[in-house]
């Protein structure tokens, strides 16, 4: 459902750990969209295993710190007319850029993949607000 935000809006959405992505921008509002997931299961045997899996994983939110954190990499990020997506799990949140381009900030560092150097892209855009959360472990991407 893509639909147009102001960034009081946006920072609400982050407020409340509601998933988005930012497509694109249109004058001074922000268009945003439902973050799409990847992965369909016809298989009963994988279904079963996945409802396992499921079971043991973390519960919970993220924490305070993670959102005022991620409500200010964000508020940077739309300041430079960034696209991004927010998806937030289990005492953490991920901003992905693109595939291989992303940050997640877990319960004791943030890390950076597809990143060579602190200053690269959009990292550098955001790498001072993130470095005040814990330390910025850079990341290669495995192929």
């Amino acid at each position: 459902m893509v639909r147009q935000v102001s960034l009081d809006e946006l920072m609400n959405m982050v407020n409340n750990i509601e998933n988005f992505e930012v497509v694109d921008y249109q004058d001074d509002s922000i268009v945003i969209d439902e973050v799409r997931g990847i992965v369909r299961i016809k298989d009963e045997e994988a279904k079963k295993e996945l409802g396992e899996l499921r079971k043991r994983s973390p519960r919970g939110k993220p924490t305070p710190k993670q959102l005022s954190v991620t409500a200010d990499a964000v508020r940077k990020l739309v300041e430079n007319r960034v696209k991004f997506k927010v998806i937030f799990g289990p005492k953490e949140v991920i901003i992905r850029f693109d595939l291989d381009h992303y940050v997640r900030l877990s319960a004791k560092d943030v890390r950076a993949i597809g990143f060579s150097n602190r200053d690269e892209g959009v990292l550098g855009l955001i790498s001072s607000v993130l470095e005040k959360y814990g330390p910025l472990v850079l990341l290669k991407r495995i192929k």
